[in-house]
Parts: structure tokens; C-alpha cells; sequence
């Protein structure tokens, strides 16, 4: 019997195989070093070339005409290094995604502040040049609500981080192995989804750019309006799948609960790229109060299981330590 279903996973091996390679070279630590060495890196140079163009601008040096929303407002040029940061944790949150689902979850919140943050310089910059004709109250101004987004979103990451648990969750060696495995495989995937959705939104924004600069009629589009819904999109369908096929692995009502959890928060944080202001802040807190409270619902029932007793383990399980705290 074992002779005859090691000949029937040959042809899947067969076809699993590129993937393992491809998870290899993906997701190993030297790949995400590279990475975050070669992001900041590209940070600085494009940092530099957008401060030079921004004084070519300002002179009246270029022989075509530039967007005001990227070159009218040296703030404008923080940009750049801000959309880098943010393609490095858009990078870890893949990287950790077959590790820990709840420390994807985290680095999901992460990305989102952060796009609050390099919002504020866009809603400053553009208060500044407007050259406001009356005192307003900070409250009343345009880039209010992202600096509370951001605050709040800290705060929740703070306690997210804080009580993220050492999870021991019992599986058997083999259904382990088949878990990772399978886990791995869908995060590189997603890195292949991922840089495909990044060369099409740079591709269609510096479209829309070289028409502008030629006198066209099109306007580039916003940066916080590109390839992060399209992304976050993409990993509601990763983590779908990943929930589905954890029930055939995992018995733990604590786990299911939060994971489950874990997706209608990233559902909800996907709604808020559609959305300004209030709008979008209040769906963003939802979503981190979400993820915070099932965290702490899955200590309580944790707390349980061990309070009145475990089921009865069979002898070949083995304890992994599932969620860790990087």
C-alpha cells in the first residue's frame, strides 16, 4: 500500500518540484536580505533623482511640463522613499505568510499606517500650496484623520504584537510537513502575483506620466490608489484558501475562530483603499479592534482548554510551535 501511493505522488512531486525551488529562492533569508538591502538602496537613488527633477521643475529647466500633484511641493518628494518602505513590507508580510498567519495579519496593519502616514505629506503639501486664508483648527484640516489612522493603527499594533501568543498547536509530523509545504507554495505564488501587479501599476502610472508630459489630457493617478487594493485583493484569495485547507490540519476552535477572523479583517481593510477620510480610518480600526479581539478570544479559549483538559494526543504527534513572535 505504501509502494502504491508513493507511485501515485510521483507525478505530483513532479509538478510540486519548480514550486519548492521557487519557494527556495523566494522566501530563504538571503532572498529577503537582498530585498531590503536592494529596496533601500533603489529608495535613495529614486529619492535623488525625484529631488533633482523637482529643482529642474522649480527652475523651469525641463522642456515638458510635470504633474503639480508629484513636483508642486518639496513633500511631495517623500513620497518615494515612503512607496519603497512600503514594497519592502508588502515583501515580509509574503515572506511570513507560511510561517504565521497571525504575523502576516500584523504586517497587514503595518502597510496600511504606513499609507496613512505618506498620506499626511500629501494632504500637507497640498495645504501649503493652497496658501490656507483663514486659521482652521488641526481637526478640520484634510490630513487630520490619517495622522489619527496612523496613531491608532500603532497603538493597536502595539498590543497585537504584545499578546501574540507561542502557540503549541498538535499535528502529526506528515500532516505538518504537508501544511508547510503547501503554505510555501502559495506564499510564492503570491510573490510572483505580487511583482506582476507591481510592473502593471508602475507600468500604467508612468503611462499616464509620459502622456501628461507630452500635453495629453490624462492626469496621473494617485499612488494611494494603485496596486495595494489590487494586492490586498489577491491575498483575501490566498487567505481563503489557506483557511480552507488549515481544516483539514487543525482541530483548535481558538485558531479556526481567529483565522477565520483574520480574513474578514483583511476584507475590511480592502474596503477602506476605497474609501477617504473618516470613512477610511473608522474601516481601518475596525479591522485592527477585529484582529486584537480574536487574538485575545484565542487566549481565553486557550486558557480553557487547558483550565478543564485537553483531548487524548496520539503517541506519533509532535508539538510545533505554529505562531512565534519574530
Amino acid at each position: 500500500m505504501g509502494n502504491l501511493d508513493r507511485q501515485q505522488s510521483l507525478p505530483l512531486n513532479t509538478f510540486l518540484r519548480p514550486l519548492d525551488r521557487l519557494a527556495d529562492f523566494l522566501l530563504s533569508a538571503s532572498a529577503r536580505k537582498a530585498v531590503e538591502h536592494g529596496l533601500v538602496r533603489a529608495s535613495m537613488v529614486l529619492f535623488l533623482l525625484h529631488c533633482i527633477l523637482f529643482v529642474m521643475h522649480e527652475a523651469g529647466w525641463l522642456p515638458f511640463r510635470m504633474p503639480e500633484s508629484l513636483f508642486g511641493h518639496p513633500l511631495h518628494i517623500l513620497y518615494t522613499p515612503f512607496s519603497a518602505i512600503l514594497v519592502a513590507e508588502v515583501y515580509l508580510l509574503v515572506f511570513h505568510l507560511p510561517s504565521s498567519f497571525a504575523r502576516s495579519m500584523g504586517k497587514q496593519l503595518e502597510i496600511v499606517s504606513l499609507i496613512e502616514i505618506r498620506s499626511v505629506f500629501r494632504d500637507l503639501s497640498a495645504l501649503q500650496e493652497g496658501g490656507a486664508t483663514q486659521a482652521t483648527m488641526p481637526w478640520e484640516d484634510a490630513f487630520f484623520p490619517h495622522i489619527v489612522g496612523a496613531v491608532l493603527l500603532g497603538a493597536a499594533l502595539v498590543g497585537f504584537y504584545r499578546i501574540l501568543p507561542r502557540r503549541q498547536a498538535r499535528l502529526e509530523e506528515v500532516d505538518l510537513a504537508r501544511f508547510i509545504r503547501f503554505k510555501r507554495h502559495l506564499a510564492a505564488l503570491l510573490c510572483v502575483v505580487l511583482a506582476a501587479l507591481a510592473a502593471w501599476s508602475f507600468g500604467h502610472w508612468l503611462t499616464d506620466l509620459v502622456v501628461y508630459a507630452g500635453g495629453g489630457n490624462a492626469h496621473p493617478i494617485d499612488p494611494n490608489s494603485i496596486f495595494y487594493g489590487d494586492f490586498f485583493t489577491a491575498l483575501i484569495f490566498v487567505d481563503v484558501v489557506l483557511l480552507v485547507t488549515s481544516l483539514r490540519y487543525l482541530s483548535d476552535y481558538g485558531l479556526i475562530l481567529r483565522n477565520s477572523g483574520f480574513v474578514v479583517a483583511t476584507i475590511i481593510l480592502r474596503l477602506s483603499f476605497s474609501m477617504e477620510g473618516w470613512t477610511a480610518v473608522a474601516h481601518e480600526i475596525l479591522a485592527a479592534t477585529l484582529a486584537l479581539t480574536l487574538l485575545l478570544l484565542q487566549m481565553g479559549l486557550g486558557w480553557g482548554s487547558h483550565r478543564f483538559g485537553r483531548e487524548t494526543i496520539a503517541p506519533r504527534e509532535v508539538q510545533i510551535e505554529a505562531e512565534t513572535k519574530d
